[in-house]
């Protein structure tokens, strides 16, 4: 597959949610945050982000008031030892989420997704870039692109949330079945998107740095050579495409 064109407008899930939780900052996270940027992922339960911890509570109350249920994801219910399996490794995840159940009443939503995923910002770190979004525009590199109250982290503030979230899991659990989703979600961006090995390189936290160094960026291509972004069913078999994953002509 080969990356889309990026998004010109917000996507309806986001914004639909977005003018629930107004006038509170919400950002999509996960892969409704690469779908935007052009990553050719497949939505799976959607994940949004409210800026500050005195919103969480907030959001959660007018999500409640607008049809949604709170819920416990149910990721494999037969059998139910494997379900306890798998759930073992979203243990941290689960404790530092709200999860509900989508409306009834909405048909479009409903047929889409099973749950929906709220996030503080403590745990997602996605709003850390804010910050430079508020500094003079010579300064840095636009990171989000803003509808309303509804905010899309582009490709350095998305990659740093998830890098850092990721360096977080291992510190506090080691592997985890979370931790693996947040390492596929940088490897995805990595491999569709223009995201290379200084993509980090403005980070004053040299955990995440090193994270990103050592399994995407320079310390792991100085160990097994740049990244392959060829496109074929058997890599050198001379059938390549002449283009790469990115777009870009090879």
């Amino acid at each position: 597959m080969f990356r889309r064109p990026r998004q010109t407008t917000a996507d309806g899930l986001s914004l639909r949610l977005s003018k629930i939780l107004h006038p509170i900052p919400v950002i999509p996270w996960s892969a409704l945050a690469m779908w935007y940027l052009g990553v050719p992922v497949g939505v799976g339960a959607p994940m949004i982000v409210v800026r500050d911890a005195a919103n969480y509570p907030t959001a959660q109350s007018r999500l409640a008031k607008a049809g949604f249920k709170r819920s416990v994801p149910n990721r494999n219910p037969h059998p139910q030892q494997m379900l306890g399996g798998i759930n073992a490794g979203y243990h941290r995840v689960d404790r530092s989420c709200a999860v509900f159940d989508y409306r009834d009443d909405d048909p479009s939503d409903k047929a889409m997704q099973l749950y929906l995923y709220l996030f503080p910002n403590l745990f997602a770190h996605v709003f850390d870039g804010w910050r430079w979004q508020e500094a003079p525009r010579h300064e840095t590199a636009q990171r989000y692109e803003s509808y309303g109250n509804l905010h899309y982290a582009l490709e350095r503030a998305l990659v740093g949330s998830l890098v850092r979230a990721a360096v977080e899991e291992e510190s506090a659990t080691g592997f985890s079945a979370w931790g693996e989703d947040l390492r596929s979600c940088v490897a995805m961006m990595n491999g569709y998107l223009e995201v290379d090995n200084d993509a980090l390189d403005y980070c004053a936290d040299e955990q995440v740095v090193d994270w990103y160094s050592r399994n995407f960026g320079r310390i792991r291509e100085a160990r097994f050579g740049p990244m392959d972004h060829r496109v074929s069913k058997r890599l050198g078999s001379g059938r390549e495409m002449p283009v790469d994953t990115r777009g870009n002509p090879i």
